[in-house]
């Protein structure tokens, strides 16, 4: 019988079993070394966890950006009005020096006109300069005065209660409106969101006297059609300005300018009419007489007496301060008779056959107070 290697007793072991014992398992000593290897990497892992939950892993913390100002370039000419608006007494500037947080605040304009800073021994004039002049004269004297060697300063304008263009009338947001540069009627009028709808075709601008001293509404030469009706007026096709953009009426407006769009007339159909009330025209240019007004109210009733219809008139030196002008309705459909062209707060009056009430006691009542209750 062929032997192979010697079992565990010292005895031979037969080749087969040799060689299948070789073959199908590890050698004792191996295999006691590669359990070793095993529990050893088990102990391991768990010393490695035991120490993580004792010192736990700290996240990694990225430190915020700072957020830091834009550097100033020395002026205001970033800002559109920088080069534009004259500073006023009484204005309230935000003056922002590059590096020194002491100097960074607002600052009021007293009324001699100057401001002063902290860190400068004499106060600055600023009444007269516009942003970007104050800001040059601020970067000279705190170099001058060894504050900064490189000065940054950026001027702006919080609020100017003089520096304001009023406006009032039929617009959206009547009220004052800053001037911090060059501003046209176009551009209030897109400030204050247009006009209303019961606005007329004319803006009565009234210049202040500096203005006036400043040569006027536009010294390049633009708003050649509007109307001047005194030195200090202007009257401009408010219409043609809002709808076509017509640059010929876009005048400049000044600090302490006023602006009033006039509202559009209202005539007024009464008695015996479908609709009776008031109705607007678009602008003092439409032509409304008396077939518009009387389609405006929905046509007359059938008690209604168009032959004699009147108009009423306020003329301020006429007896009772009206004028009363008979219509013939009938004529006036039939193109016999001319039809009559009606004025802003005239009073189309159709009479009723049966009614109870006067025409007098009609324009005595509370609605005639109304209609009429503003002054010419």
């Amino acid at each position: 019988m062929a032997t192979g290697a010697k079992g565990p007793a010292g005895e031979m072991l037969p080749l087969d079993r040799a060689s299948s014992r070789s073959a199908g398992r590890l050698p004792y000593g191996a295999a006691r070394l590669g359990k070793r290897a095993v529990w050893a990497g088990v102990g391991l892992i768990c010393l490695t966890a035991v120490a993580r939950a004792q010192n736990p892993v700290q996240p990694t913390t990225v430190a915020p950006v700072p957020t830091v100002k834009p550097a100033a370039q020395g002026s205001s000419s970033s800002d559109w009005a920088g080069a534009r608006y004259v500073i006023a007494v009484d204005d309230l500037l935000d003056i922002y020096v590059l590096g020194l947080q002491e100097l960074s605040r607002e600052y009021r304009v007293d009324e001699e006109g100057r401001i002063t800073l902290p860190m400068l021994s004499q106060p600055v004039m600023a009444a007269g300069l516009t942003l970007d002049q104050l800001s040059a004269v601020l970067r000279k004297d705190l170099l001058d005065a060894g504050v900064l060697t490189d000065p940054q300063v950026t001027v702006t304008v919080r609020s100017s209660p003089s520096n304001t263009v009023v406006l009032s009338g039929a617009v959206k947001k009547p009220g004052l409106y800053p001037v911090y540069g060059r501003m046209t009627l176009l551009e209030l009028l897109t400030e204050s969101e247009g006009l209303s709808d019961d606005a007329g075709g004319t803006a009565i601008i009234t210049r202040a006297e500096s203005a006036s001293r400043a040569g006027g509404p536009n010294p390049a030469g633009a708003a050649q059609n509007v109307n001047p009706t005194s030195s200090r007026t202007l009257n401009v096709d408010v219409w043609r300005l809002w709808q076509n953009g017509d640059a010929s009426l876009n005048v400049d407006l000044y600090p302490g300018d006023r602006v009033m769009i006039q509202r559009a007339g209202i005539v007024y159909v009464l008695g015996g009419v479908n609709r009776a009330g008031g109705f607007l025209l678009s602008n003092n240019q439409e032509q409304m007489t008396v077939l518009k007004a009387i389609a405006l109210a929905g046509n007359f009733t059938r008690a209604a007496k168009p032959t004699k219809a009147v108009v009423i008139r306020k003329v301020s030196d006429a007896p009772g301060g009206k004028q009363e002008i008979p219509v013939d309705l009938k004529k006036v459909l039939a193109n016999r008779a001319p039809d009559p062209q009606l004025l802003a707060s005239d009073i189309l009056y159709v009479p009723e056959s049966g009614a109870k009430r006067t025409f007098d006691e009609v324009l005595n009542a509370a609605v005639y107070a109304t209609i009429w209750r503003a002054p010419f």
